[in-house]
């Protein structure tokens, strides 16, 4: 058995993925501080999960998927933020409104899912198309409007799985059906809640 880490990474050139490191690889970028200072220029969100044990092959290592199923929900503050999140060396509301937004977008392409004869089509956010200077804007005119709205472009990947499969169901090179681009409308507005805002896709009639 040969043991690797993993990474849960969030990116937008490839969406949320595993990226499996074993000891040879974290040597060769320069030791585990150089691989999350690449991983952090890269991604808008990254977390290390924990270590996999993986099977040695005529094709080499390979990890079962019932490996990757074990590992722990990371806790919330064990996520650190990527330099590809607009919010980067923003303030903490900035990223608050990000990661809302993100998290809206998410929710709602979850909804799209459609099983059949075992299996499931389903979409993930690989890209949110909005800058710093959009979320400044957002920020801005909740300052005078207890609500704002902003049509934002995303990039999304339909994906297959098979209900037996062991969760996450992530997207990778095998299962990835299609890419598409679509422009969505969102919803920000201050809440009561533990967060300090709250997003929600719109239907296009409610702007």
């Amino acid at each position: 058995m040969s043991g690797a880490i993993v990474y849960l990474v969030v990116s937008p050139e490839r969406g949320p993925e595993h990226r499996i490191y074993e000891d040879e690889d974290v040597q060769a970028v320069g030791g585990i501080h150089a691989l999350e200072m690449l991983l952090e220029k890269q991604s808008y969100w990254f977390v290390q999960l924990g270590e996999v044990r993986g099977e040695l092959g005529a094709c080499g290592v390979s990890f079962p998927q019932s490996e990757f199923a074990r590992l722990p929900e990371p806790p919330e503050n064990r996520w650190r933020v990527g330099r590809r999140n607009p919010a980067f060396r923003g303030s903490e509301l900035e990223r608050c409104v990000f990661e809302a937004a993100f998290e809206a977008v998410e929710r709602a392409l979850d909804s799209w899912k459609r099983g059949h004869d075992g299996t499931v089509e389903a979409y993930a956010l690989k890209e949110l198309k909005i800058n710093s200077d959009g979320l400044l804007a957002l920020i801005s005119g909740l300052q005078t409007a207890q609500k704002v709205y902003e049509i934002a472009e995303i990039i999304m990947l339909k994906y297959w799985y098979d209900t037996s499969w062991p969760e996450p169901h992530l997207p990778d090179e095998d299962s990835v059906l299609a890419e598409y681009s679509i422009r969505v409308p969102l919803q920000v507005r201050w809440s009561a809640e533990h967060r300090v805002v709250c997003v929600e896709v719109m239907p296009i009639a409610s702007c």
